[in-house]
């Protein structure tokens, strides 16, 4: 199965400028566990429940955002994807063209598939969080 037919077309984002409590309420609101960070229409950042969970009062999206973005095209197959997640240690990955965010997969699209997660979402971005719980 191809990233094209597997993907969640509905993109949940906010703003790199947005206070983190305002990104809390549209992770609470649209229940989702993954927001992409745009500035005008341009990908700049993930966050993961784990960024928002570990977020101090304060701090903005661009505090809490992990970058670079690792995204995938439309046209690869799943379990490439699969494999890349795993490579990267990543509970999402954007899938875009050309700059263009066409919508996103996550460990939940690939249990759909029938493809298991290799780490799951309470381990999105595991590096990113072992650096910061140092600050």
């Amino acid at each position: 199965m191809m990233v094209s037919e597997a993907m969640n077309r509905s993109v949940v984002s906010v703003e790199p400028d947005e206070p983190v409590e305002a990104a809390v309420e549209v992770a609470r609101r649209t229940g989702a566990e993954h927001l992409l960070v745009l500035d005008e229409q341009t990908l700049v950042g993930i966050l993961c429940a784990c960024d928002l969970r570990d977020a101090s009062p304060g701090d903005r999206v661009s505090d809490c955002m992990t970058v670079p973005v690792v995204t995938v095209r439309p046209d690869v197959p799943v379990e490439a994807v699969a494999e890349t997640m795993d490579a990267c240690a990543v509970g999402c990955v954007p899938v875009a063209v050309g700059g263009l965010v066409l919508g996103t997969v996550s460990d939940e699209e690939l249990e759909l598939c029938g493809i298991a997660a290799a780490h799951p979402h309470r381990h999105c971005h595991r590096a990113r969080h072992d650096e910061t719980r140092t600050r």
